[in-house]
């Protein structure tokens, strides 16, 4: 048995920042949990948790026990539940409130009062058959939260509101049928049942507003999760059948017409066609298949018919571990929401004991009618403290920003990567295969003599096919392109490390660095100046000698990538200093970073070095991203304050990485960094506030200002605004959808066109 598992619960009945963190303590006391993460956005728990110690039925009566509902269980990734039913619901009980809310509300204006033509205690009558249903119907939901909350010796926001409707409600009843016991006690035998339905009607419509915005927050999860197709079709001997897709095991045959999606990653083995890759990799023109090719699932088949042999299934997709980064990123918290669990632990006890003080100080020193005032300040301080906006505050905005980065190419880990990316200083880039190819390509071709570049790059080649040295490939590559015919290779031997010699039309002919040729007596200034200028600009140098002579000259060096020297300049505007990481020697490493606008290169850095680079960097006080691909750059990744890996590299780098651009675009960089800066925006202004609403309105609502500008607070009025506070804060964070990573793209997760 593993020595820890996971699960994901999905938790009912949470609606603020207390509610999470009182479901997180429950879980995090429980035997055997080692974390456990709830996040208000998505209604979910994540735990871990050792199974000889518990296990999940355990843990469901663990989040019961604290007063909420587990509406479901799962060890896989699932997606967001839809908020669809509790959308319905809300809207329902909504709309039933405001239809039994409005006679209220109109008749305790006095002339619509009086030409009703009704007795005042008629009248109160009246007003009580309508806002019961609207109390203890529509607002059932409240009830049953705080009685739950109330049985644990808790508090949430649930006994805030019920708290304050009730004292209006139950007094305006009192009023209405014991009015004589009010008028004895020298109070004026007013109601308040307009103040007790709007509270519940106003709350309603924040639910219902906030249930759909929170449903378009977790839309581009659930929208991954929907690219995979359901079913595949399987070849097993010699039938074929369409079996579910979680049935598909390593090693099937997969059959892929044209115009399906393929559901697995795998390995042509049989046909051809082309496959478009853009929700994945952001390249528009779809990609050539033919046996031997690599495929991955939820891309689409064009036009031919492919058989593939499944490689990866189920959570070893590719797509898999999007989503299970994707998920992990909307799930975790950043650093920054500790504080609001901090604060919700306390928040709703203190609330009530302002709210009771409140009262006193109203009812003892406050004008008349004393008891009123007391009640209706009391009331309001108790429905505008409500802690739901701080709650929503981060999981909306981490949420909305992952999912739109996913959709550009951008993956994170988690919300302490976001806080640490948006205090970068520097960017350390490495060079080979992430700035460059990471395979040397001809880059020069010098001739002497009569000989043309042709002639000397078919001999060339012709010896390098025969040659295990370095620059073989690129050197045959560049024959092959331009379409030479290579001539017929006679006495061929290899100098490992310095060239190969052999004969060509009958004449000995030499191919090596400028040491091999000096030490077959084939020397010139001409050669040995071209050979230092190469050396300048980083590049790699062989020569051909033909009959003793130098012939030619060709050139060779790890390109740049497309559009490296832009994205160094977009860094650099960003206020960013960006430095070159390199095992190269330092002429090279020197030419690569002057070519593309990087004053500072740090070149012999052996593997093992890089990530002591990085920490010599922080420990002189910078903040560092890493941005790196290959197995050598995974401890530097982790070393580093932001591990930046490209989706081309190796699994290791991918694992070691904070964020993982799922394509090879440079260009990706400087958005996913851009990201990081905004979302942190977001939730900043979301917890500024968030924190400025309470501040300012619980000593509005107390009366606080009422002796010096006779400013005081309906309940009603409190309700909308802590319904819209709420509303405003996933509003807010809905920007991010917005946002545009530049040429990025990534994961293509609209909705197919029928």
């Amino acid at each position: 048995m593993a020595a820890t598992e996971a699960i994901t619960l999905s938790v009912g009945g949470m609606h603020c920042a207390a509610c999470v963190a009182r479901v997180e303590r429950a879980l995090t006391a429980a035997p055997g949990v080692e974390l456990a993460t709830v996040n208000l956005a998505t209604r979910q728990a994540k735990v871990r948790y050792k199974p000889r110690l518990t296990n999940p039925a355990a843990l469901t009566q663990v989040v019961k026990d604290a007063g909420y509902e587990v509406e479901g269980v799962s060890r896989e990734q699932r997606a967001p539940r839809s908020p669809e039913a509790e959308v319905k619901e809300f809207r329902r009980r909504f709309l039933l409130a405001l239809a039994l809310s409005l006679p209220v509300w109109l008749s305790m204006i006095p002339p619509l009062a009086h030409a009703a033509g009704l007795s005042h205690q008629a009248m109160n009558f009246i007003l009580l058959i309508f806002s019961t249903p609207v109390m203890f119907y529509s607002g059932a939901s409240f009830f049953a939260g705080a009685a739950s909350a109330a049985r644990r010796l808790s508090t949430n926001m649930d006994t805030l509101v019920v708290l304050g409707t009730s004292a209006a409600y139950f007094y305006s009843a009192w009023v209405t049928f014991f009015p004589d016991t009010v008028a004895a006690a020298g109070h004026e035998p007013a109601v308040y049942f307009d103040t007790a339905v709007m509270i519940i009607t106003f709350i309603l419509l924040g639910r219902w507003l906030e249930a759909r915005t929170r449903g378009r927050a977790s839309e581009a999860l659930r929208r991954l999760f929907a690219l995979a197709p359901p079913t595949a079709r399987v070849r097993r001997g010699e039938v074929e059948q369409e079996v579910p897709l979680a049935e598909v095991v390593v090693g099937d045959l997969v059959v892929v017409r044209p115009g399906e999606k393929i559901p697995v990653d795998g390995v042509v083995v049989e046909g051809l066609s082309s496959v478009d890759e853009s929700m994945l990799t952001g390249e528009s023109m779809p990609a050539p298949k033919e046996p031997g090719a690599e495929v991955w699932g939820a891309t689409l088949n064009h036009r031919g018919f492919l058989v593939f042999r499944a490689t990866r299934v189920g959570q070893d997709m590719v797509l898999s571990q999007i989503i299970r980064l994707v998920d992990e990123a909307q799930t975790s918290k950043a650093p920054i929401e500790r504080l609001v669990d901090r604060v919700a632990a306390v928040f709703v006890p203190v609330v009530m004991m302002l709210a009771a003080l409140t009262f006193l100080a109203w009812y003892f020193w406050g004008p008349p009618p004393a008891f009123s005032r007391a009640v209706i300040s009391m009331v309001a301080v108790l429905i505008i403290a409500c802690p739901c906006a701080m709650g929503l505050a981060t999981p909306t905005a981490v949420m909305v920003g992952s999912g739109r980065g996913a959709e550009l190419g951008i993956l994170m880990r988690g919300g302490e990567p976001l806080e640490r990316g948006c205090r970068l200083t520097t960017v350390v880039f490495d060079k080979t295969g992430t700035l460059t190819r990471g395979a040397p390509q001809v880059t020069d071709v010098h001739t002497w003599g009569q000989w043309s570049i042709d002639a000397v790059l078919a001999q060339a080649a012709a010896l390098e096919e025969k040659s295990e040295h370095p620059l073989a490939e690129a050197v045959t590559h560049a024959a092959k392109t331009r379409n030479l015919a290579l001539p017929r290779v006679e006495d061929f031997q290899a100098v490992p490390g310095r060239g190969v010699e052999a004969k060509i039309d009958g004449q000995p002919v030499l191919l090596g660095n400028l040491a091999f040729l000096a030490g077959q007596g084939v020397v010139s200034d001409e050669i040995a100046g071209y050979q230092d200028r190469l050396s300048r600009e980083g590049k790699t140098a062989i020569f051909l000698a033909v009959g003793g002579k130098p012939v030619g000259a060709i050139a060779a060096a790890d390109t740049l990538k497309p559009r490296a020297a832009e994205t160094v300049a977009a860094l650099k505007a960003m206020g960013l200093k960006i430095l070159l990481l390199s095992g190269d020697n330092k002429m090279t490493a020197a030419a690569v970073a002057k070519s593309i606008g990087i004053e500072e290169a740090l070149a012999e850095v052996l593997p093992g070095d890089k990530a002591r680079k990085v920490a010599a960097l922080q420990a002189a006080g910078e903040v560092v991203a890493m941005v790196g691909d290959g197995i050598n750059d995974a401890p530097a990744l982790a070393a580093a304050d932001v591990g930046i890996a490209l989706g081309t590299g190796a699994d290791v780098a991918l694992e070691a990485a904070d964020l993982t651009l799922i394509r090879d675009d440079l260009d990706l960089v400087p958005a996913a960094i851009k990201l990081s800066r905004q979302m942190m925006r977001i939730i900043r202004q979301n917890l500024f506030w968030a924190f400025c609403y309470n501040v300012v309105a619980i000593p509005v609502a107390a009366g606080a200002f009422y002796p010096l500008w006779g400013w005081t607070m309906n309940p009603a009025l409190a309700a909308l605004a802590m319904a819209m506070s709420s509303v405003s804060v996933v509003t807010n964070s809905l920007r991010l959808r917005r946002f545009k990573g530049g040429n990025a793209g990534g994961i293509e997760t609209r909705p197919e066109e029928n």
